[in-house]
């Protein structure tokens, strides 16, 4: 198997990871949509969350409002942070692996969102991207941490 996930997951790929546990890992996209856009990640490989069992979907959902409340700490989301779990290569889920996104959003930043919607596999800018998600990462791991 070729999952970027299960690479991560067995330290064989690097990754902004920001908190870890017997379920689930909490990681940085490194081709985030919003700043500081987060993955809720199943450790096992579940292709689909009906495949996943209970006690790993329920650590998913619980670890997922740890994380939204750290976000909403540091200012992020205040007024909104969107919960989206791609279910299957026809939910538009790209990684065939259970995982969650958390996009904290702002009032007025639909124009920005779907431009990143667009461009967020371009390489131009990457440094620069790549930056602010290191930067998050440390203060969004010190939130969840603190």
């Amino acid at each position: 198997m070729n999952c970027v996930f299960c690479a991560i997951a067995a330290g064989e790929l690097p990754a902004e990871l920001l908190y870890e546990d017997e379920h689930c890992l909490v990681l940085m996209d490194i081709y985030p949509l919003r700043p500081g856009h987060v993955l809720v990640v199943s450790r096992e490989h579940y292709p689909y969350l009906h495949l996943a069992p209970e006690a790993v979907r329920e650590a998913m959902f619980a670890l997922s409002q740890r994380v939204m409340q750290a976000q909403r700490k540091l200012g992020w989301g205040q007024q909104g942070i969107n919960w989206l779990l791609n279910d299957g290569p026809a939910a538009n889920q790209h990684v065939p692996h259970c995982h969650m996104h958390q996009i904290a959003r702002e009032p007025g930043d639909t124009l920005a969102l779907l431009w990143r919607t667009v461009v967020r596999f371009v390489p131009v800018g990457r440094a620069k991207v790549m930056a602010d998600v290191r930067l998050r990462a440390a203060q969004l791991r010190e939130a969840l941490n603190g």
